[in-house]
This record gives C-alpha cells, sequence and structure tokens, in this order.
C-alpha cells in the first residue's frame, strides 16, 4: 500500500512538472488572445486567427468585430505564408471577444458562463411541446416553442451534455472521492448541488491552458 502511494505521488509530481513546462492551469487572470479558434486544440493551446489575419471588409477597430464576423457563411483568412483561406463559419470551435470565450452549439454561438475542464453555458433551444388540445385552433400546427437551458461542455472529451444530476454523475467517474460524495446526496441534494460539484471537479481537475 505504501509503495503504492508513494507512485501515486510521484506520478502527479511528474505530470504536474510536465504541465509546468510549457502549460498552465486556467485562472480568471488568464490572458486568451481574440480571434478564431478552429478547434479545442486551438483553444487550449490559446492560438486563435486572430484580426490581422482576416481579410474582411468589417472595420476591425470595432469591439464587436468577431460577433459581426461569425455571422458570415464564410470566413477569409491568409496563414503563415500569406495565402488566403476560406473556412465555414459553421465548422469553427468557437472564438474569444473582449477576453469572453464563445463556443459553436446548436448552430449559434454561446458565451461560457464558467471555464474548466467542465465548462458551463446557457442556451436557448426549441422544444416540441408535450400537450396539443384538439380543441385549439392550431391543432396540426408544429406546435414548438423556444426555451433557455443549461449546459456543461466536457472538454476532456470535447461533448455537450444537459446540465443536470443524472450527467453529473457521469462527469465525476473518474474522481472517486467526488463521486463517492455525490452518490450519496438524496435526489434533491443532487440536483441542488451541480454546479457546487462542478467548482469543486475544475479545483481538483485544472484546464490547462498554454502559457502565453
Amino acid at each position: 500500500m505504501l509503495l503504492r502511494n508513494i507512485n501515486i505521488l510521484l506520478f502527479v509530481f511528474i505530470s504536474s512538472f510536465c504541465f509546468g513546462q510549457d502549460s498552465v492551469p486556467y485562472s480568471k487572470e488568464y490572458e486568451f488572445k481574440e480571434g478564431i479558434f478552429l478547434s479545442l486544440e486551438h483553444f487550449k493551446n490559446n492560438d486563435p486567427i486572430t484580426k490581422k489575419m482576416i481579410v474582411s471588409g468589417i472595420p476591425k477597430a470595432q469591439t464587436d468585430f468577431f460577433t459581426e464576423l461569425i455571422e458570415q457563411k464564410t470566413i477569409v483568412f491568409k496563414d503563415s505564408a500569406g495565402a488566403e483561406k476560406t473556412i465555414q463559419t459553421a465548422s469553427i470551435w468557437g472564438y474569444c471577444q473582449n477576453r469572453s470565450i464563445y463556443l459553436n452549439f446548436n448552430k449559434e454561438f454561446t458565451r461560457l458562463n464558467v471555464i474548466g475542464n467542465l465548462c458551463h453555458f446557457t442556451s436557448m433551444v426549441t422544444v416540441q411541446g408535450s400537450y396539443r388540445d384538439p380543441m385549439d385552433y392550431n391543432y396540426g400546427i408544429n406546435n414548438t416553442y423556444q426555451e433557455l437551458r443549461q449546459f456543461v461542455y466536457d472538454t476532456k472529451n470535447n461533448k455537450v451534455l444537459d446540465f443536470n444530476s443524472k450527467n453529473m454523475e457521469l462527469l465525476l467517474t473518474d474522481d472517486e472521492v467526488l463521486h463517492k460524495e455525490f452518490m450519496v446526496l438524496k435526489k434533491k441534494q443532487k440536483a441542488d448541488s451541480i454546479f457546487i460539484y462542478l467548482r469543486k471537479y475544475n479545483e481538483k481537475h485544472p484546464l490547462y491552458l498554454s502559457k502565453n
């Protein structure tokens, strides 16, 4: 048992040392570069397509430059060799503007409220009505409405999940201590504690990003 614990501590130390060479844990002081992130890896490496690389008629002095840019179907930019390239806006991971990160989700770009290995955001989704009154004049017409919902973005697996207690159980499985704590809670306690455990998880398992 002693040898096993020593090996675990040694592994943690080595991992931390390796991360420390070219990466830092995310904090609110971290300076993201403004620009378009093509993928999750570009985000983690803080390596966006910056304003000076983008070819556009939109004035680059505008504070909402990227908000307007992503309204276009395609984005044109110059690579390191000066050659122009065109990408589909719908294919990009997200962008950074005014120190905020916006994730491409459900054909929209939505701001990440919490950044970490587990990110949190809200987004409007289209919901099919569960009840349709046959006496209603509009019966037979597509009964849908918009609803604001909470989501969690798992950066380890590059997946978006509904932010609820069931998915939090799943996300905590790689931390035995936190998972055990969460599982002994009652159903309502779990629902009320998902933000707490999101924070606990991110504190124990910080998101490492490229040094600036």
